[in-house]
């Protein structure tokens, strides 16, 4: 029986990776079970209603898990035979025929948020390009029990790689593959469960993984963010990494002498970092250009105070944030804070349930200074005179009311509207608009509805509260147009300059601050 025992546990050391049918599982014990006959394995599933318990069996602990249901004992009989990548590679790209192309690396192509890893091409090309083993550049072998490298060093032209849900459980594995492609330069390993490197290790493996750029680590069972910095000494220079789906909450200031000292892009999505004081810790990553917070439960954001003609000196290569799918109650005070950041160019955000896309890009425009993009729409510089100038009319009576009430007053103004100083600056003081503001407004406006092509003008009084839509009913009947819809703008009779569009059929001419004697634009 001790023979049996030890051969198992050669075996199956603790840290082995397993599957069965589609359960994936990690080896947490190899021994007998009192009150039943011969050599157990214990394992802990990812699916942790998978199991039974938690590894204690009639009283007894035989292993921990994480889950109070993800243990169980199997025979090792059971265990199903693994791979070396070489063989999952040439089984899967040599035996090619038309129905099996690899649509799982197509698929991880197309879903890259940024720089494409590959070049989407037709699928027959792809087919071709796969069959010719030695020449491939791209190699997937998801969903494979792959466990070894086996021989790669053929594959000279190979750079991105996705081993991700296969059976490769520690750092060794990963670096006898890596260490065999010298032009492999990203790496998929998600929902792979790997042992930590100790620091022997990391001292003996860090050369392996030093011409990689981007390593994809979604759901590889992280709840503890110092077991992602610790792991990141292996490759302190690399480029991207993803992190998404584990499961930490909690960040810790980094040591950029020791890792992430080139990091440009950083993958949280769907983590459980639910406090923006959390974020604030990753401030020194001086490299970093994107940081995808997605679908983390985020509700508020504060950014540490800072003089509003300045800004703040962390993330300091910060241009693009993406916050989509979190329930962030206050989207302007959200872009106010946001404005702090230096090179803040492109921002992804859902809006608010109160609000709506054109409300929200015309917030987020006014308020931050140098935003280009949002959720990928370009801000033209007509919609950034439109929104600027809906901000700067919306609080010129607060602005007013500071300015009056003395330096202390202004400056908290200030600091809750950071551009606004900028807005007086460009487009002058709003102190001719207030009283406009406060008198006592008659329903009906008179405004010069102007057809651009023939110079045609109609003088005409319209409800405040007339939508968009019906306006472009009136003006293309009196215009005799037909077939496409007309697009309307209006000049502000005080600020000839500004021409702000009238983009939302479903809103009112009030919402857009249309007043009597202004001009409508028709194009």
């Amino acid at each position: 029986m001790v023979g049996i025992i030890d051969e198992a546990q050669l075996f199956y050391p603790l840290g082995t990776r397993i599957k069965i049918a589609e359960n994936y599982g990690t080896v947490r014990y190899v021994g007998e079970v009192s009150g039943h006959m011969g050599t157990w394995l214990g394992i802990e599933w990812d699916d942790g209603l998978r199991g039974k318990h938690n590894g204690v069996v009639n009283g007894k602990r035989y292993f921990q898990t994480q889950m109070p249901t993800a243990g169980s004992f199997i025979r090792p009989g059971k265990v199903g035979p693994c791979a070396t990548l070489e063989d999952a590679a040439r089984e899967r790209y040599l035996n090619y025929d038309s129905s099996n192309v690899d649509e799982s690396l197509i698929r991880e192509a197309q879903a890259s948020l940024q720089a494409s890893l590959f070049e989407v091409v037709g699928m027959d090309k792809i087919a071709r390009k796969q069959s010719k083993f030695e020449q491939l550049s791209e190699v997937s072998v998801e969903k494979t029990p792959v466990n070894a490298a086996g021989y790669l060093q053929g594959l000279t032209q190979l750079t991105t790689l996705n081993v991700s849900h296969t059976l490769i459980w520690n750092w060794e594995i990963v670096a006898s593959i890596t260490q065999q492609l010298p032009s492999l330069t990203s790496l998929n390993l998600s929902s792979n469960r790997l042992v930590q490197p100790t620091v022997t290790q990391i001292a003996e493996l860090q050369p392996s993984f030093r011409h990689l750029k981007r390593i994809n680590l979604r759901n590889c069972g992280f709840s503890d963010w110092n077991d992602v910095m610790h792991t990141a000494l292996l490759w302190p220079d690399i480029l991207s990494l993803g992190l998404q789906e584990n499961s930490f909450s909690q960040l810790a200031v980094v040591d950029r002498q020791s890792i992430f000292r080139q990091l440009q892009e950083l993958d949280l999505h769907r983590t459980n970092i639910m406090d923006f004081d959390q974020v604030l810790k990753l401030g020194n990553l001086m490299t970093l250009r994107l940081l995808n917070l997605m679908e983390n439960g985020i509700e508020e954001i504060k950014l540490p105070d800072c003089d509003p003609l300045a800004k703040l000196n962390i993330f300091v290569s910060l241009e693009q944030l993406n916050l989509l799918h979190n329930p962030i109650w206050n989207e302007a005070d959200v872009f106010n804070e946001l404005d702090k950041l230096p090179q803040l160019k492109r921002l992804n955000k859902t809006p608010h349930l109160k609000s709506n896309f054109y409300e929200m890009f015309s917030k987020a425009v006014a308020s931050i200074g140098g935003l280009q993009f949002i959720n990928k729409a370009e801000v033209t510089a007509e919609e950034r005179r439109g929104a600027e100038y809906d901000i700067w009319k919306k609080y010129a009576m607060d602005w007013m009311q500071a300015t009056h009430q003395g330096a202390d007053a202004l400056r908290e103004f200030c600091r809750r509207h950071r551009t606004y100083a900028s807005l007086v600056k460009k487009y002058g003081s709003p102190a001719d608009f207030v009283p406009r503001a406060q008198a006592k407004q008659s329903n009906l406006i008179k405004v010069c509805i102007r057809h651009q092509k023939s110079g045609e003008i109609w003088d005409k009084k319209v409800p405040r509260m007339i939508t968009v839509q019906t306006l472009q009913g009136l003006v293309m009947k009196r215009f005799g147009l037909s077939g496409t819809v007309p697009q309307l703008s209006y000049v502000d009779a005080k600020h000839p300059s500004l021409v702000v569009p009238l983009d939302n059929m479903a809103k009112t001419l009030d919402f857009y601050s249309v007043q009597e004697h202004d001009t409508v634009l028709v194009q």
